[in-house]
């Protein structure tokens, strides 16, 4: 099966909005398929199987870098619990595959943009798929350095003001339907962040210049890719050139493709 990358924190949507990206993860049960290597038992989707009764080796290979902000364990996780599925039942329950991967990665809106494919806004108890409007790819900035999700959370604030919250919730409820109603330039208005980002770039500086960088040369929004540090941005394929070329050279780039459907079975 293959799952996709996933950039999550659109934006004001922390914890709540992401985008699939057309980075693959593939996992293969009982025997591999073209380069796959197999996993031990402290890999994300190998714990997922075990968890959910699944039996037998497990095979992967993959783009997404782990420890970057780009979902590598909850496209692994999901892939390893749609694994024990299939092999216990013959199909996929999706609302339980969701609750369950979710519970075990800790967040849920990474694992619903793997699991249900382009742009997705979840509350952990619900999701909705929004349709990415046809114009827009991704570039991501990936720089040398990883992140560990939960050292980063432990930076940030234990509480905001009520105006900066207030913003949020506006920023975020008018982003989701400018997404769903394509609107480009309400997109790149509200794709801003006062919750979490601040905290997360002081100690990520490069990202901070990837995210003006970006801005600057034509991005559609730009937004700091889960706990960071790679960096997204929403970019039409004409501006995707100058784009690149105005990043920090501390990193490389990918223009990836949204990921329209999500966990796919063969």
């Amino acid at each position: 099966m293959t799952v996709p990358a996933s950039s999550a924190n659109i934006g004001p949507g922390f914890d709540c909005l992401a985008v699939a990206l057309d980075l693959p993860f593939h996992l293969d049960v009982g025997e591999p398929r073209g380069a796959a290597v197999e996993l031990d038992a402290q890999h994300p989707s190998v714990s997922a199987f075990l968890e959910a009764g699944g039996s037998g080796s497990l095979f992967s290979e993959t783009s997404i870098p782990p420890g970057k902000g780009l979902g590598f364990s909850g496209s692994a996780r999901v892939a390893g619990l749609a694994a024990a599925s299939l092999q216990q039942s013959g199909s996929i329950r999706f609302p339980e595959l969701f609750s369950r991967s979710g519970k075990l990665e800790g967040h849920f809106d990474n694992v619903a943009a793997s699991i249900y494919g382009s742009i997705t806004a979840t509350t952990g108890s619900s999701v909705v798929r929004l349709i990415c409007p046809p114009t827009l790819d991704v570039m991501v900035w990936i720089p040398e350095g990883k992140t560990s999700t939960n050292t980063s959370r432990t930076r940030l604030p234990s509480s905001v003001s009520l105006e900066t919250a207030t913003q949020a919730l506006a920023r975020s409820t008018v982003l989701a339907a400018a997404i769903a109603s394509s609107d480009l330039a309400a997109i790149r208005d509200c794709c801003v962040d006062d919750l979490h980002q601040p905290s997360r770039l002081t100690t990520q500086p490069d990202s901070t210049l990837a995210i003006e960088a970006a801005l600057e040369n034509g991005a559609w929004g730009a937004w700091l890719s889960g706990s960071g540090p790679t960096v997204a941005a929403f970019v039409k394929q004409e501006n995707a050139d100058a784009i690149r070329k105005a990043l920090p050279s501390s990193g490389h780039s990918k223009l990836l493709r949204v990921s329209q459907s999500g966990i796919s079975v063969s």
